[in-house]
């Protein structure tokens, strides 16, 4: 009897430490299919259309609280129809960035225009955690410049699989740095 008791709490702790550690293990899985520029395991880990919506969202949002708080486009005649513009250029941007390609450049920690297979940067360190259950992010930090990075959340997709389903912009990437 004692046996079985052993194997039972034997295969809670297992299961429960897959269903706990798995998410470490997808963003690992996800840092190395960037670092190695595979981009069909990147596609394999990233819900490319979630991510470019929330992206198009805080780029949007971003731009246009800057172009309300700037006083010269409060006073441009021609600020409204840059407003009306403004969406259609950020949804063709983010379209043309949001890539394996660019999701594994920025993963790297460079621009999403570059493409090469590099050493991962060792400035760059992270730092995880649930947000809930079914969801986990993951925030980067550049010690050396001492600015903050995207943060990566991913969403529990079966019992141990995740996805990747947003990036958030660190709050200051607008801000003009004089």
């Amino acid at each position: 009897m004692k046996k079985w008791i052993a194997a039972a709490v034997a295969v809670v702790v297992i299961v429960g430490g897959i269903y706990l550690g798995s998410p470490y293990y997808a963003m690992h899985s996800l840092r190395t299919a960037a670092l190695e520029a595979d981009t069909d395991k990147l596609e394999a880990r990233v819900d490319f259309p979630a991510v470019r919506e929330s992206l198009k969202s805080q780029m949007s949002a971003a731009i246009m609280a800057k172009m309300q708080s700037d006083p010269e486009m409060r006073d441009n005649p021609f600020a409204a129809l840059g407003a009306l513009m403004i969406p259609a250029m950020i949804d063709r941007m983010i379209d043309s960035f949001v890539t394996p390609d660019g999701i594994a450049a920025l993963v790297r920690g460079q621009k999403p225009t570059e493409k090469e297979k590099v050493e991962q940067n060792p400035d760059i360190e992270s730092t995880s955690a649930y947000v809930n259950l079914d969801r986990f992010r993951v925030r980067l930090h550049n010690k050396k410049l001492d600015e903050e990075g995207p943060s990566f959340l991913l969403e529990r997709r079966g019992f141990a699989s995740w996805k990747l389903i947003k990036l958030e912009m660190p709050a200051d990437l607008f801000e003009d740095k004089k």
